[in-house]
Order: structure tokens, then C-alpha cells, then sequence
């Protein structure tokens, strides 16, 4: 097949979407297709596959607009266009497809209307109770979101959940397509646990918890969490790898209940630099209101860290409550706080969760994904 992949990242930023549709686009070329890549940005590397990037110095809607000229032109004599996502690079995509009469494949990883509308201060809901708000605003999102995903031929989506959100956008269930996501490889870190604590510089019992610093991601409820904690335990202490909106309020937060000793946001850390903090840490938490799929949980099951998170989107369908990890309610600090202590004082269960996970993450891999994924294009 010829297949042009739309991404709104690719590398050297760094992000799952980046590392995902580089790796896709390798094996789809490994295993004979014609792969071109379109992406906002720059790239650096030796790739078997063309990939043309639009710069970001351009102003925000002439850059869109030359995504627009690029895909039409690249897309002439391709077979279909996979965009991986609904706005930046699937509005583009939805109109190339029409004007060329190609194929049209999107991935939706979440709701995008349901994001903007939290960062611009439009809504305060959850993604769930989002879905029956009406504005005029929020609305004017929602029929665009609507009426891309209503263009395209197929969604691929990544879990069942998300499934269930787009099919209340209008969507024929029909048109939806879940795959699942599997684990980006991490070079191993063959250290012990005292070892990875003392290349990182941060020693004690650690909680590692990684994403973006958004407003629902609850970082800032981990960090009132850890004032129970450390009453029971001095040595516990939090880490928050990662970048966001919500940085400056989580430092405020450390700092006003005087947690600079306890609790520690690392930033942006590399990918593949990620295995010493899996291996320094005793716990991975993740208190997210809303997750797609937990590519993250995944990372952290495959380094062998129990899990504790929340009941929200996609996480139940890899992580199994009480069989290799723990559910708790989204921003509910007390049972964050005996769900933590539970787990740190038992390691049996610890033990328990660590096997488990090793079972369930098997069918979450790349062999998996790239075959359901060519199945999927090839039907299209």
C-alpha cells in the first residue's frame, strides 16, 4: 500500500504520538508499504521513508495552510492518508481526501473538544459529564469534531472506552476500529533499586508518577496526598516527570505546604532514560480523570513497578483491581493514601501485581499492533 501518515509531532520532540507514529511508520515500511510522513516541525534521522516537514516558524494559520498544499501534493498517488488526529492534521486530511477521492483513516487518542474546552476555562466536567453540556462555544468544537470523524472511512481508537465516546459523537459503531496499544521499548536499566535511587540522586520510598501537567491529570491532589503520607512514613517521597499548564501551581502547592523535601517535578525527561526512575521506584501512581489508554501503566507493569490508578477511561482495561493493580477514584485522597500504604506495606501483593501485570501486558505489543493496524488499512 501508499499510505501517507499526517502527525502533528514526529521526532526529535519528544511524546508518545512522536515515538508511536516514527516506530509505525518503520514497521509498515519494513513490511513492504510505501510510507510517506507529513509533520508539523523539524526531523533528524536516517529514515526508509520520506518525510516532509512544515515549519513552525511560520505563522499558526499559514503553517496549516501549507500542510494543506504538502499533503495534497505528497497524497496524489498514495492509496489513503492516516491522520493522527482529528484537528491539527485531520481537517487537512479530510479535505485532501475529498478533493483526491483517497481513502481517509484517523486515529482519535481522546476529545480534543473536551480539552480545549478545559484549558480554556469553558468547562470544569469530566470527559464523561462533558459529553451533555450545551453551549454555544463548546458546541461549535463539537460539531467539527463530529463532522471530521463522520468523514472519515475508518477510526482506529486505542481502547474500548474511547470507542464508546466517539460512537456518542454520531459515529456508525461500525466505523470504529479498536487497537490497542502496546509498550514503547525502554533500554533496560540493569541496576538495583539502591543503585537507580543513587543515579538519580533522590533516595527513600519512591512514587513514581509520569504525564502531563494538566488539570486532569490530579498531580496536584497527589501532592496534598503526600502530607498523610509522610505522617506515616517520612521517607516517602514523590516524583512528577513530565511538563505542563499546571506547572506553576504544582510548585506553588510544594511550596505552600512546605513539601520541597518530599515531593520533586524532574520535567521532561528522555524516553529512553526513563528505566533508572522505573527501577528507583517502590510505587507508579497515576491519578488521571481522564486516560484514553494508559500507555504509561504499560511502561511501568513492563519494568516490573506495581501500579496504583484511577477508575477513569481506558485504565480498567489494563488494570485489573485487586489482580495486578489497584483502582481508586479519581481525586480521592484518602483512599489514595490507604491504597498507597496498602500496597507499600504488602509485598506479597506487590509481588502479586508484578507477575500478574507480566500475564496481561502480552497482548498489548507491537506484533499485535502493526498486524491489526494493516488489517484495518488493508479493508479500508
Amino acid at each position: 500500500m501508499r499510505i501517507v501518515i499526517l502527525t502533528g509531532i514526529f521526532p526529535p520532540e519528544i511524546g508518545g504520538p512522536a515515538i508511536y507514529t516514527e516506530r509505525l511508520a518503520r514497521e509498515l515500511s519494513e513490511k513492504g508499504n510505501d510510507v510517506k510522513i507529513i509533520t508539523y516541525g523539524k526531523s533528524r534521522g536516517d529514515y526508509p521513508f520520506k518525510v516532509v516537514c512544515i515549519s513552525k516558524k511560520w505563522p499558526k494559520v499559514l503553517r496549516h495552510i501549507i500542510f494543506f498544499i504538502k499533503t495534497l501534493k505528497e497524497s496524489a498517488g498514495s492509496d489513503l492518508i492516516y491522520a493522527q488526529n482529528l484537528f491539527s492534521v485531520g481537517i487537512p486530511g479530510l479535505m485532501v481526501s475529498k478533493i483526491l477521492k483517497k481513502k481517509f483513516v484517523v486515529k482519535i487518542v481522546g476529545d480534543y473538544a473536551w480539552e480545549k474546552s478545559l484549558m480554556r476555562g469553558w468547562t470544569k466536567e469530566g470527559i464523561d459529564e462533558f459529553q451533555n453540556i450545551n453551549s454555544p462555544r463548546i458546541n461549535f468544537l463539537k460539531k467539527w469534531q463530529g463532522r471530521v470523524a463522520n468523514g472519515a472511512d475508518v477510526l482506529i481508537t486505542p481502547s474500548n472506552y474511547l470507542k464508546g465516546i466517539i460512537s456518542g459523537w454520531g459515529v456508525p459503531e461500525e466505523k470504529i476500529r479498536v487497537v490497542y496499544n502496546a509498550p514503547e521499548e525502554i533500554p533496560s536499566a540493569n541496576l538495583s533499586k539502591e543503585e537507580a535511587q543513587k543515579e538519580i540522586s533522590i533516595k527513600g520510598n519512591l512514587l513514581l508518577s509520569i504525564g502531563r501537567l494538566s488539570p486532569w491529570k490530579g498531580f496536584l491532589c497527589l501532592v496534598e496526598v503526600v502530607v498523610g503520607l509522610i505522617k506515616e512514613n517520612p521517607n516517602f517521597k514523590l516524583l512528577i516527570i513530565g511538563e505542563g499548564e499546571e506547572r506553576k501551581h504544582i510548585e506553588k502547592k510544594i511550596k505552600d505546604l512546605g513539601l520541597e523535601d518530599n515531593v520533586f517535578l524532574l520535567g521532561r525527561i528522555p524516553h529512553d532514560k526513563l528505566a533508572v526512575y522505573f527501577k528507583a521506584a517502590d510505587l507508579f501512581i497515576l491519578n488521571t480523570g481522564y486516560e484514553g489508554f494508559p500507555h504509561v501503566i504499560l511502561e511501568a507493569m513492563d519494568n516490573g513497578v506495581p501500579v496504583i490508578t484511577t477508575k477513569r477511561g481506558g485504565n480498567s482495561e489494563v488494570v485489573e483491581d485487586g489482580v495486578n493493580g489497584i483502582l481508586v477514584e479519581y481525586n480521592n485522597k484518602e483512599e489514595w493514601k490507604e491504597a498507597v500504604l496498602r500496597l507499600w506495606r504488602d509485598k506479597e501483593l506487590q509481588d502479586k501485581f508484578i507477575n500478574n501485570s507480566r500475564e496481561k501486558i502480552r497482548r498489548f505489543n507491537w506484533d499485535n499492533l502493526i498486524n491489526q493496524t494493516l488489517a484495518v488499512l488493508r479493508l479500508v
